[in-house]
């Protein structure tokens, strides 16, 4: 068993129950994998506003495929990004054009992210921590109308969250079963809803960086709790579901690893190292 690349996701799965992770743990299992040469992927659905501050002061020791893959970073330098068709943004807000407020769509664009000003925003992500949640919410632009956003910014993801998280998996199916247009949703966890190009997820941003890098899906561990972690585990030879993922999830991983409160992705990987003899 050799690894060359490590991918996790963040919310549900790297991240704790509070939305946090053991900081100085993690550098010092950063320091292990930099010595034996294992590079470690953050692949989240997340814009990299957040995860510069989750990740503030490593993130040029850090690899990412952000905004489910339309985002890719090389030790914090964006190397590729994808953006959506307009057609398809367009046919989109057209699709939920009732909705648009209630199920708190947010447009991210290569500058800012936006969102309605009708659309009443509680911190609906439990799992984020609060300053960390202020920051996001205060990094969102208020628009009256989608149209107001500056015509010359690419949109790369959108998002939204059921007005009930129960309504999730519902929404997601009707829109994947009746969506004309080259878009797929996915579930990102707690009741949140990615909208992505049909195509472009967290597997075939990993697999840009595999090719550049000259690694193969059997030299890559991957850990995922969401319906947007499936192609990823899909791709990886080791594949983990943390122990809080849904049942659904897990049938999509070959192992299972401790769940998110419990430390779970470094807990095997701290494990993998001691037993393969990769010291510190």
């Amino acid at each position: 068993m050799t690894i060359k690349m490590i991918a996790s996701d963040m919310d549900g799965t790297f991240l704790n129950d509070k939305g946090t992770y053991d900081r100085k743990r993690f550098e010092k299992l950063l320091d292990r994998l930099d010595e034996h040469g294992i590079r470690f992927v953050v692949a989240t659905g997340n814009n990299m506003n957040r995860v510069n501050i989750m990740f503030k002061g490593l993130l040029d020791r850090l690899d990412f495929v952000a905004e489910n893959g339309a985002h890719l970073l090389v030790k914090g330098e964006t190397i590729d990004r994808f953006v959506l068709d307009q057609t398809d943004v367009a046919l989109f807000l057209e699709y939920f054009k009732a909705q648009l407020a209630a199920y708190r769509v947010i447009l991210t664009g290569t500058r800012h992210s936006y969102m309605l000003d009708a659309a009443e925003w509680e911190m609906v992500h439990h799992m984020i921590a609060p300053e960390e949640a202020k920051a996001f919410m205060d990094a969102i632009v208020r628009v009256k109308s989608f149209e107001d956003i500056p015509k010359d910014e690419p949109i790369i993801k959108m998002s939204m969250v059921a007005t009930d998280f129960t309504e999730a998996d519902a929404v997601m199916a009707d829109f994947n079963a009746h969506f004309t247009g080259n878009l797929t949703a996915v579930s990102s966890g707690f009741g949140t809803i990615d909208i992505i190009q049909t195509g472009v997820h967290k597997a075939a941003g990993l697999q840009i960086l595999m090719d550049r890098f000259g690694i193969s899906a059997d030299d890559l561990m991957a850990f995922g709790d969401s319906g947007n972690d499936v192609e990823m585990l899909h791709l990886a030879n080791y594949s983990y579901a943390v122990g809080n993922a849904p049942q659904i999830i897990k049938q999509h991983a070959k192992f299972l690893a401790p769940s998110h409160k419990d430390d779970g992705v470094l807990e095997v990987i701290e494990d993998y190292l001691d037993n393969q003899g990769l010291k510190s």
